[in-house]
């Protein structure tokens, strides 16, 4: 770890206060557009009128596929340093904590809690994120893809998956190009010294540990996991519908995930708050639903999603202090 006095940790912090910025202007924005622009009276009244024993069992939901999460993780771990399915659970836990949180973390957070959790090498760590993200952007494509299939997606929505396609496709091959060539990777580092040679001794590093971009089977497997994590986040918005009384439509409850995969990708602001409800609140617009719905829909469904990261709380708030006592008495 580089000392706080070190250029390299300094140097963003500019950076970091810029997006906080950023993320908080947009959220004022949006409680200032929602605090005129929404009928609060109907969007109270929809939420009085609601049946809270589906939102319950869209929380339910939710925290159910937390181990499709769990194991996905366990599976891109390296074999040779592939923790406990109980700490790569600790790992999942922190991580989403912190993306329901401080989603601006990102990618420092998760490589952070594999790293000091997981106990994996930072090259381990770097590169099982690097096949998740290739993964979740995998999974995002589909669930845009069969939105466009089941409804006429907005023009935004389309540009995205447009978008998104080409982004994966070169992502993909140089994923596949890095982890095949890890011999002319070596060979590389053997004829350079100093600095770019230590550069390419740690890429070799991070490529040996790209696993599944070189099996087929554990490619696959951690691919569906993938996809079933979208299948759970469908099928939560469709308890919501039901919640609401929307009536329940497996093209609209796509629709909104879909618009969600590509409205929070980039962590604008704090929770997502803002930027969610106003992605669902659009989509059940674009389907026709009234205001008053969509309204308490998108309410319900993000706080849903709140509600369950208490379970990650709750089972780290068992599981730290048990390791911390374990450790004490080695």
């Amino acid at each position: 770890m580089t000392t706080p006095a070190s250029p390299d940790i300094a140097a963003p912090a500019p950076s970091r206060r810029l997006w906080w910025v950023l993320g908080w202007c947009v959220l004022a924005v949006f409680f200032a557009i929602a605090a005129f622009a929404l009928p609060w009276k109907d969007v109270m009244s929809a939420l009085a009128a609601a049946k809270w024993q589906w939102v319950a069992l869209a929380v339910v939901v939710i925290v159910a596929g937390w181990p499709l999460w769990i194991l996905q993780w366990w599976l891109l771990a390296p074999s040779a340093h592939r923790p406990t399915f109980a700490r790569m659970a600790q790992v999942t836990a922190l991580t989403g904590t912190a993306n329901t949180s401080l989603p601006i973390a990102g990618v420092v957070a998760a490589v952070g809690f594999l790293i000091a959790r997981g106990r994996l090498p930072a090259s381990a760590a770097a590169s099982l994120y690097a096949v998740d993200q290739l993964l979740t952007g995998f999974a995002k494509l589909g669930v845009l893809v069969l939105a466009a299939w089941l409804v006429p997606v907005p023009d935004w929505l389309r540009a995205g998956l447009l978008t998104l396609a080409g982004v994966m496709a070169l992502f993909t091959l140089a994923m596949l190009a890095a982890a095949h060539g890890g011999e002319l990777i070596h060979r590389l580092a053997a004829r350079l010294t100093g600095r770019p040679a230590q550069f390419v001794h740690h890429f070799a590093d991070f490529v040996a540990h790209l696993e599944p971009m070189r099996s087929p089977l554990l490619g696959f497997s951690t691919t569906m996991l993938a996809f079933a994590k979208k299948a759970v986040e469908v099928l939560s918005v469709l308890i919501i519908q039901v919640a609401v009384g929307i009536e329940p439509s497996i093209a609209s409850a796509v629709l909104v995930t879909a618009a969600l995969s590509l409205a929070t990708m980039a962590p604008i602001s704090p929770g997502h708050l803002g930027v969610y409800e106003a992605t669902v609140i659009f989509c059940y617009q674009f389907m026709g639903v009234p205001l008053p719905l969509a309204t308490a829909a998108a309410f319900l469904q993000h706080g849903a999603g709140f509600v369950a990261s208490f379970a990650g709380i709750g089972y780290l708030s068992w599981a730290l202090p048990r390791d911390e006592r374990g450790a004490r008495t080695l």
